[in-house]
């Protein structure tokens, strides 16, 4: 199954509107508490499925034409990004360093 994370409300080279969509696989299994689920790898693409990556929180690529496309997180109403903790407590991921 994929599962939609977000949507990034961006703009285009040329001040296109763009959606950069954020998508994980799910998996699902039997176990005996019952059904769980396992999130697997995420990507990005636009809407058209044109696949795209992150660059930094306000920039994402189209990995074809290597079109920058705009993100302003303070405008959008994307989810926020993944962070992770590790045992010690120092995060991981695209923020690290917050």
């Amino acid at each position: 199954m994929i599962e939609e994370l977000a949507r990034h409300r961006c703009s285009g080279d040329d001040g296109t509107p763009l959606f950069v969509v954020e998508r994980c696989h799910v998996f699902m299994t039997q176990v005996d508490t019952g059904l769980r689920q396992y999130r697997g790898a995420a990507w990005l693409t636009l809407l058209d499925g044109e696949p795209v990556r992150y660059i930094d929180a306000r920039t994402f690529e189209v990995v074809a034409s290597g079109e920058l496309i705009a993100h302003d997180p303070a405008t959008c109403d994307c989810a926020p990004a993944v962070e992770v903790f590790t045992r010690d407590g120092r995060r991981e991921g695209r923020d690290a360093s917050i």
